[in-house]
């Protein structure tokens, strides 16, 4: 039997060839990723969520503890506004006394708010009064499941206070901390 010689077959492209070698053989190519019920439920769902992200984003229709947290955040009376301006000090400060006095001052007035950033910037602070409640807010949260956004921060605060603080209870506490910060990270 003679041998077919290159002139005889088209040559093959590189494209070809590289789809030759990354898939089998045996598989079909028509073949669809899901199959047809659950790719119909996959829709669905998708259509639910993006359904219930949009009436969270037109308004009304937020869970009523969300609604609770924008109402805070869009108070527009003196003191909300006053609230809002010593929020955006704590956040907005860098060096340790600026952190700490500006923390000092949120807690004169108001209770610290459940919102990480804050929290970890709390973290700083060298009055153990602070970071003891600071700590406290953080536990509540990670109880409740709020996953924070950016748990190296937190993790590296909290191994500040066990490495340097003095306190032996708030120490045990960020030893707590970082126990349940690592489901997160």
């Amino acid at each position: 039997m003679p041998r077919d010689t290159d002139s005889d077959r088209p040559k093959k492209s590189w494209r070809d060839i590289d789809k030759q070698k990354d898939r089998s053989l045996h598989r079909k190519e028509d073949k669809p990723a899901f199959n047809p019920k659950s790719q119909q439920r996959a829709d669905s769902a998708s259509k639910v969520y993006k359904a219930k992200l949009d009436g969270f984003f037109e308004g009304g229709k937020a869970p009523d503890h969300v609604r609770a947290q924008l109402k805070e955040l869009e108070d527009a009376s003196p003191e909300g506004k006053e609230r809002v301006a010593s929020l955006a000090a704590i956040k907005s400060a860098t060096a340790a006394a600026d952190v700490e006095k500006a923390v000092a001052a949120y807690v004169a007035r108001w209770e610290l708010p459940p919102d990480y950033e804050i929290l970890g910037q709390a973290l700083l602070v060298s009055d153990e009064g602070l970071l003891g409640g600071a700590m406290d807010a953080i536990g509540v949260e990670l109880a409740a499941r709020h996953a924070p956004r950016r748990t190296q921060v937190l993790e590296t605060r909290l191994r500040r206070i066990i490495t340097l603080g003095d306190d032996p209870s708030l120490k045990k506490k960020a030893e707590e901390l970082l126990k349940a910060l690592r489901l997160y990270a």
